[in-house]
């Protein structure tokens, strides 16, 4: 029997399709709202609030906060919002707006309040879990009990998962989160929060201008402050490493840290000169971020608060490290001033020369550079298809360098 050919007239066909499309029942119209805010509208499927399922899409939140969809698994890396108001204004968007976002997940790289602000209120309201050191974890039950008392979220404890252990060392502890399972495997580990530091004296160092612009309360005055703060507890400090690898096509990979520290003599905020953890522990973490699986992208803290005596040669032997392909900045807005960031940049570049041995232009990631307020809001889109992140095919998700 000669095969078919089945046509349908222009209405029908639209009919058809569209009723396709409304198979899958529509999200609230604040859900689909705020996805569209943070992760574009042309990104976010009207009916549904389904983001993108093909891509990875990011979105700079403030600070070292930044919103990710991957493959439409939505999950937020901190959660702190700079000049968290009760409207939008120099931040173009409320923290109501994340709890409408409706992520799956949070992951606090520390617990210090312009990281871990916001993490407690928003999972008491999403009910969802956040992912954290032991003694940041602690903290957010702290929060969870004061909110609760608030009358603001109506649960005194809130689910918050360790990824290391209580006092456990830098670099010990490797470990896989299954969170996003079967799109994505994530290795997490305690790595160093920068601090005070020895001075380079190995190379030559760009000071670098950390400075507001002095019209910034001009351009943007502030509006009446609304925020649900981080408990000051021993999690503050300590800080984790997230690298996350998708399964399929090139296994896109990104990883995201919001503080750098000090690869040379792990001098951190908590232990500084003369009390650093030391050569021995720093090299630890040094040989763990070299374990890693190739990575595309770093989102990486430009900021290391050894900065005065040593520029930007953390964040440079961070990446040094690491080696990908793309490097993102984040850690601007706090500890880097605000509009500070190009003073940044121009530092980094001029150190990338600098460097003992200096770094080859075929190991220097692609830059790609953030301006605070400029860049909140615009999605960042990556498609893992794309040839550009091929790794070695050698069947294996979880590959990791030699």
């Amino acid at each position: 029997m000669a095969a078919r050919t089945i046509r349908f007239s222009v209405p029908v066909l639209l009919f058809l399709l569209a009723s396709s499309a409304r198979a899958t029942p529509p999200s609230a119209p604040e859900v689909i709202k705020a996805r569209q805010l943070v992760f574009g509208i042309e990104n976010v499927n009207a009916w549904t609030g389904e983001v993108d399922k093909e891509n990875v899409i990011f979105s700079w939140l403030t600070n070292s906060t930044v919103a990710a969809s991957m493959r439409g698994r939505i999950v937020l890396l901190d959660t702190y919002v700079h000049r968290a108001e009760t409207a939008p204004g120099r931040t173009p968007f409320i923290v109501e707006d994340l709890v409408s976002l409706k992520p799956e997940a949070l992951f606090l790289g520390h617990g210090h309040f312009d990281h871990a602000d916001n993490a407690a209120f928003l999972s008491g309201k999403v009910k969802i879990p956040i992912y954290a050191s032991a003694e940041t974890c602690i903290d957010m039950q702290t929060d969870a009990q004061a909110l609760f008392r608030a009358g603001t979220i109506d649960s005194s404890r809130v689910e918050c998962h360790d990824v290391t252990s209580v006092g456990s060392e830098p670099g010990a502890e490797m470990v896989k989160i299954s969170a996003l399972e079967p799109i994505a495997s994530i290795t997490a580990f305690r790595h160093l929060h920068s601090g005070t530091s020895y001075p380079e004296t190995g190379f030559p160092i760009t000071p670098v201008k950390n400075i507001a612009d002095p019209r910034d309360p001009d351009m943007y005055p502030p509006g009446t402050a609304h925020s649900y703060p981080a408990a000051r507890g021993d999690g503050g400090p300590v800080s984790i490493y997230y690298q996350f690898v998708l399964r399929g096509d090139n296994r896109f990979t990104f990883v995201w840290h919001n503080t750098t520290g000090d690869l040379q003599n792990g001098c951190t905020i908590d232990r500084g000169v003369p009390n650093c953890w030391g050569p021995r522990v720093a090299k630890q973490v040094a040989n763990r971020i070299r374990s890693l699986p190739p990575t595309d992208v770093e989102f990486g803290s430009m900021v290391s608060l050894g900065y005065r005596v040593n520029g930007m040669r953390d964040p440079i032997q961070y990446s040094a490290a690491l080696q990908p392909k793309v490097y993102v900045p984040v850690h601007q807005t706090n500890a880097a001033l605000p509009t500070s960031s190009l003073y940044f940049k121009v530092a980094y570049q001029k150190q990338l020369d600098q460097m003992q041995p200096p770094l080859k232009p075929s190991e220097r990631p692609e830059p790609r550079w953030m301006v605070d307020p400029d860049d909140y809001l615009k999605p960042m889109v990556y498609e893992p298809k794309d040839a550009r992140w091929a790794k070695p095919d050698d069947g294996d998700d979880d590959h990791h360098r030699d």
